[in-house]
């Protein structure tokens, strides 16, 4: 991480919120309480609360409660947007590290240290909290199976040893907060965690706790995997194009060969008149195959270029 010639390292906690007022002004107190001791550790702390367009003074009350800066947005965008939100305040601020932490208090503030420091040990520029080995609850079956199921996704696309992929808690340093991008407006933790891979940042995991959310309600719902699955789309083409038009055209390319090859053994069996019958399906997704695969191609030209701007 790049050292600050004076003067502490200025750590943001960003804490993006929608309809939070319930538990708002607890979860800033808890924050707050912790802040003698980043002060101990060389850090100036702050707290950015994103409110997200709430209808319930969420933002008033996280004001009123002590948070350094309240960021808003006229209308609910969504969490990936909120989080955007954060960081880009705390990047204009000049926060050397930015840690999000969830407006609903499942976390406990006082992992934020143990969090932060592989950042200032220099050894990672991502860390990510892992639930799995203090969580207080029994997580609901369709969570669990949709977190192992990304998690291993995650896992296989960066080759980092992913426990825990999505948590409402991690931290990033200046590093990455210069160049992030968070394209969609939904989830973050995947998007995140490709675009930081991408760029070559070192990635942590660190342990956490984990209690059962008793206010609000979480975002994950039935359309979760699918507007997930979206994004991690949108990021990979974004970072490595070639991977997802390859893929994309290598299948468009075996399906032609494929009819082609069960239609010439049916022909030679007499089973068929012509060696071909479907034509214009082979060669559709034969040209369809290429044309992917050499748009892929044009795309990574496009992205290598612009890195090396």
């Amino acid at each position: 991480m790049r050292k600050q010639a004076k003067g502490r390292a200025k750590l943001v906690v960003v804490i993006p919120a929608y309809n939070e007022s319930e538990r708002i002004g607890e979860t800033i107190t808890a924050l707050l309480a912790v802040r003698p001791n980043m002060k101990k550790a060389g850090l100036e702390y702050r707290l950015y609360v994103v409110d997200d367009g709430s209808a319930d003074g969420t933002g008033a009350l996280a004001a009123k409660a002590g948070a350094d800066r309240v960021l808003r947005h006229k209308v609910n965008h969504g969490l990936g947007a909120a989080i955007r939100t954060g960081l880009m305040g705390a990047r204009r601020d000049g926060a050397d590290i930015v840690v999000k932490f969830d407006a609903d208090l499942q976390h406990d503030p006082r992992d934020i240290a143990e969090l932060v420091r592989p950042i200032l040990d220099d050894e990672a520029d991502v860390v990510y909290g892992n639930r799995f080995e203090r969580i207080e609850y029994r997580m609901p079956f369709v969570r669990r199976i949709g977190n192992i199921v990304f998690t291993r996704l995650m896992r296989f696309l960066t080759g980092w040893p992913l426990e825990d992929g999505q948590p409402g808690i991690f931290a990033i340093n200046r590093d990455y907060l210069e160049i992030f991008n968070l394209p969609g407006d939904y989830n973050y933790t995947q998007q995140i965690l490709l675009d930081s891979y991408h760029k070559g940042m070192r990635f942590a995991h660190v342990p956490v706790s984990f209690r059962k959310r008793i206010t609000g309600r979480s975002f994950v719902s039935l359309k979760y995997p699918f507007k997930v699955t979206a994004q991690i789309l949108m990021v990979l083409i974004s970072v490595e194009p070639m991977r997802v038009f390859s893929t994309a055209g290598f299948v468009f390319l075996f399906g032609a060969f494929l009819i082609f090859a069960i239609e010439l053994v049916m022909f030679f069996n007499g089973l068929i008149p012509k060696p071909v019958v479907h034509v214009n399906a082979v060669l559709g997704l034969a040209l369809f195959g290429l044309q992917t695969f050499f748009f892929g191609l044009l795309a990574e030209l496009f992205v290598k270029n612009n890195r090396n701007r």
